[in-house]
């Protein structure tokens, strides 16, 4: 049973590696820069210079909520209010300035400003004083300073608002005493004066309870002080608040892991490979045709698999290849197509040559044609000459026979192989000319399948021109080549129109599990060895999968006497002739 190609997967984004993955793939790489940064930060440590921290705390008292003033209306809120403000206060210029006058000056309020930080709690009325020195002890005096510094003024303020509030009411005093003497002095001339007698009463009561209000605030002042509840002084401290060197170390041991993460992640994003065969598949947008292996690593020596060996796991690889190509030709109805790779060395000219190889071993009328006219890779592996051939063909004298050199295929026939022909001037302004579809329609028409050797993809403008007049594109994908590579090729293969039909994974490694054609060969004479190696008959010294690239000669294998005769093309004999 013949195995249909694939249908191609649904356009998606190329799915990178996870972050956990790039980093276990350089985890190396990523455990010494952790290491390094961790050396690093605990070195650095070494070179900031000494510095102890010291820490005062004042639980504070809120004047309004204690109504000191006569105000008993604050909120929890305006509590929260109270003490950020009074961190601010003590975070002011006046504060620094009595805190240098407490230092005798030693320090500058400047100074004192940049080393010490005052901070507001959330939770209770609580200030933290933060002060910073070269000494545990000159730490605990800079705080200490700072905190009585701002007492002081806390003090003079609330000394000064309750003058200001006992101001107010001795004035009122003074108008209660005026209104008592005015009624004293009616009643004196009228004893039996009771609105005056009302009066005296009224502003009695009223200077009383000013006077008392006065006494009040005066105790109260003098109790509340600088609204300093419990003030608990700093102590020199200990230890150093810098250099720590274990902190140190620890904070770049993270922060080397993140970077080193983040590097690895990129790498493996930017050097992501198909590696597998399936890798090519969302990447391409195209189903996987075939699996060629390595040859080296099937024990091929040759080549032509598909024809000194086609029951090996290559050559097996390539009737695989032949067979998918098939019924992928049968979906869009065509019978041409172009065998292209994104760059040289992919192994694109063999791939052509095995292909076609395989389908005359089948029956079919097979066209192999050279298309690359800059390298003529084609050619020179068949050694045939190169001249005349395809682009002579759109001269309508010449005479298709005349162009067509054949090659042996193990006594199936002659493999028709229409060489590259004169070089124009400009490639790939002849493969846009009607020139050259007229070179291809009369190829064609005696053909069922033309197989067209064309350039990289990326590396010349020629393959774009002539998958414009070809009904299908096979992509040859060799192992390790970057995804960011098939991308671009992919974005250029939209542009052209033509449909990718599927691809060819090359150079695949026998043991990295069954694919296609692998583990068919056993029990054919005059084809391999009980271990799998290839008979003297088809060995020839030669690279493999497109390695080698001039005219080495591939061996012919005797074929099996059942096989069916391939029909004769072109109607004449052609020209060329390969052994």
């Amino acid at each position: 049973m013949e195995p249909a190609a694939a249908p191609a997967p649904e356009p998606q984004d190329q799915l990178g590696p996870g972050l956990l993955e790039s980093v276990w793939r350089y985890r190396w790489w990523v455990a010494a820069a952790t290491v390094l940064a961790a050396l690093a930060g605990f070195a650095a440590s070494f070179l900031q210079a000494t510095v102890y921290e010291a820490e005062a705390r004042m639980l504070l008292t809120d004047p309004e909520s204690s109504g000191l003033f006569g105000d008993d209306t604050g909120s929890n809120s305006s509590g929260e209010r109270f003490v950020r403000n009074q961190a601010a206060s003590a975070d002011s210029p006046k504060v620094y300035q009595r805190a240098a006058e407490r230092l005798d000056g030693r320090l500058t309020w400047e100074e004192i400003q940049e080393r010490v930080e005052v901070r507001p709690s959330t939770n209770v009325d609580v200030l933290t004083v933060l002060g910073r020195a070269p000494t545990p002890e000159a730490a605990a005096e800079l705080t200490n300073a700072v905190a009585r510094a701002y007492q002081d003024l806390r003090s003079q303020a609330v000394q000064r608002r309750a003058d200001e509030a006992t101001a107010e009411l001795e004035e009122s005093i003074t108008q209660q005493r005026q209104i008592i003497q005015q009624a004293e002095a009616r009643l004196q001339s009228d004893p039996e004066n009771a609105r005056a007698q009302a009066e005296r009463d009224a502003a009695v009561n009223q200077l009383m309870s000013f006077q008392g209000r006065v006494d009040q605030i005066k105790v109260d002042a003098a109790l509340f002080g600088s609204g300093v509840e419990r003030f608990t002084q700093a102590r020199p401290p200990e230890t150093p608040a810098q250099p720590r060197p274990g902190r140190n170390s620890a904070v770049a041991a993270v922060l080397g892991l993140l970077a080193s993460s983040a590097l690895a992640w990129w790498r493996a994003e930017q050097s992501q490979s198909a590696d597998r065969r399936q890798d090519a598949a969302p990447v391409l947008r195209a189903p996987l045709l075939a699996q060629v292996p390595d040859f080296k690593s099937v024990g091929a020596t040759g080549l032509d698999p598909a024809r000194s060996a086609p029951h090996s796991p290559a050559g097996e690889a390539y009737q695989f290849l032949m067979s998918s190509l098939e019924h992928a030709l049968a979906q869009v109805e065509g019978r041409s197509v172009i065998v292209t790779s994104a760059g040289p060395g992919n192994g694109k000219t063999l791939t052509a040559f095995n292909l076609a190889i395989a389908a005359a071993r089948g029956g079919q009328r097979v066209a192999l044609c050279d298309a690359d006219e800059r390298v003529q890779g084609l050619t020179a592996l068949a050694g045939v000459s190169s001249t005349p051939g395809l682009t002579d063909l759109a001269d309508d004298d010449m005479p298709l026979e005349g162009c067509v050199a054949s090659v042996d295929v193990a006594g199936r026939g002659p493999l028709p192989l229409v060489p590259c022909g004169t070089r124009p001037a400009n490639a790939a302004g002849f493969f846009r000319t009607p020139g050259f579809r007229k070179s291809l329609a009369r190829v064609t028409e005696h053909a069922d399948l033309v197989v067209l050797d064309t350039p990289p993809l990326l590396t010349v403008a020629d393959t774009s021109a002539i998958a414009g007049h070809v009904d299908g594109i096979v992509v040859v994908v060799t192992k390790g080549t970057p995804l960011k590579t098939l991308e671009e090729m992919r974005e250029r293969l939209e542009f052209v129109g033509t449909p990718v039909l599927g691809y060819v994974f090359n150079r695949a490694d026998a043991r990295s599990g069954t694919s296609y054609g692998y583990g068919y060969g056993y029990g054919y004479t005059g084809e391999a060895t009980s271990n799998g190696q290839p008979s003297p008959a088809s060995a020839s010294k030669a690279g493999g999968n497109g390695r080698a690239r001039r005219a080495t000669r591939p061996h012919s294998s005797t074929a099996s006497a059942h096989a069916p005769a391939m029909r004769v093309w072109p109607p004449a004999a052609a020209t060329h002739q390969r052994p």
